[in-house]
């Protein structure tokens, strides 16, 4: 008994002493500037954000901001702007941009120099019409494929088109969408109580992904047609005492220029990529900065030239037969991201005969 005792201590050093640890040599990538520099013309709060990248396997979700940085945006007539640096890493950008002139991005960090191409000043952007069609959107959770997991969502598909030629034909659309909604509590009298309306609304903005128009390819027409703008629920998911009363888009519309769109084609490629073998990798997203000194030296991100309007939607069904409406709101009113209001409506809330204050 002692002898097999002796073995079996002898085997479990043996094992112990075969057994080692593999820790993989990981190469440490060196942090590099990120470029977050896009800039509406004719807006009032640009700002360039500079950041640091960080390693994979560091954890965090804050980047540290790089300080100390000389940012300038140059025009091609040779007329420089040096921007103020207004908090850690955060550059204003003040003065308009003359749409008869181009525009480059200058970063000076440490001993190296960053410069991006010139970027014209696009064309403010202008959808000729908008419109809807009834149908199912497919919704997997979570990526799931399983047919169990899948959700239909009845509801109705916005479509826009810009049918005018222009120089520069190139867009990106962002949403807000305010789902309104009303649902009845018990309001405290001399006698007791009696029921009064809540009038309550909450706000959503846009997906992951960049929603980006641009003409056909391999097409003479630069006209945009049926670009998918954003679908709508025709009846979200409430709580089973509060009662949908449609919704509110506001569509913000950015021209772009022709390097803009490519940036946000590649990311949005990247964004959408399912693990197959010719996916396309982050660093294959085109930017336009690139380091005078040092061409090895790496940037990320992309200076951006953009022009902005903003439509807004009162979208709700009324009917099998009449179908979905889509009126457009004339008067923009300032709307809190959520809130709810006793007895009376606010004064953005819609309806399909709303009457709007003389402009």
């Amino acid at each position: 008994m002692n002898r097999l005792i002796k073995y079996c201590i002898f085997l479990f050093a043996l094992l112990q002493g075969c057994e080692e640890i593999y820790t993989p040599e990981i190469e440490k990538v060196e942090s590099v500037i990120v470029a977050d520099a896009r800039v509406v013309a004719g807006g009032s709060n640009n700002v360039i954000s500079l950041y640091q990248s960080m390693s994979y396997n560091e954890g965090s979700i804050i980047y540290p901001p790089v300080t100390g940085a000389t940012v300038s945006i140059i025009s091609s007539n040779g007329v420089e702007n040096k921007l103020f640096e207004s908090s850690p890493g955060k550059f204003a950008v003040g003065g308009n941009l003359d749409a008869n002139l181009q525009y480059k991005l200058k970063i000076v960090s440490g001993k190296n120099t960053y410069e991006s191409s010139f970027e014209p000043v696009p064309p403010v952007p202008l959808l000729d019409t908008i419109f809807g069609e009834p149908g199912i959107k497919i919704l997997a959770p979570d990526g799931n494929n399983d047919v169990d997991d899948i959700i239909e969502v009845e509801g109705v598909q916005l479509l826009g088109n810009i049918l005018h030629e222009k120089q520069l034909p190139y867009y990106r659309f962002t949403t807000r969408r305010i789902i309104q909604f009303t649902y009845t509590v018990e309001v405290p009298t001399m006698g007791g109580s009696m029921p009064a309306t809540m009038y309550a609304w909450d706000s959503s903005t846009s997906g992951e992904s960049f929603n980006i128009a641009g003409p056909a390819g391999y097409s003479s027409s630069v006209a945009i047609v049926r670009h998918p703008l954003w679908f709508l629920s025709k009846k979200p998911g409430l709580n089973f005492n509060e009662t949908f009363e449609g919704w509110i888009l506001i569509l913000y519309h950015y021209g772009l220029s022709k390097s803009a769109y490519d940036f946000y084609n590649d990311l949005n490629s990247q964004l959408n990529a399912s693990g197959k073998m010719f996916d396309p990798l982050y660093v294959q997203a085109k930017s336009n900065i690139r380091c005078t000194n040092n061409p090895q030296q790496v940037i990320l991100g992309n200076f951006e030239i953009a022009t902005q309007k903003e439509t807004r939607y009162f979208v709700r069904f009324i009917s099998n037969k009449s179908g979905y409406l889509i009126k457009p709101i004339p008067y923009f009113y300032h709307i809190p991201v959520h809130g709810q209001q006793l007895d009376v409506p606010p004064d953005f809330w819609e309806t399909p005969s709303k009457q709007y204050p003389e402009q």
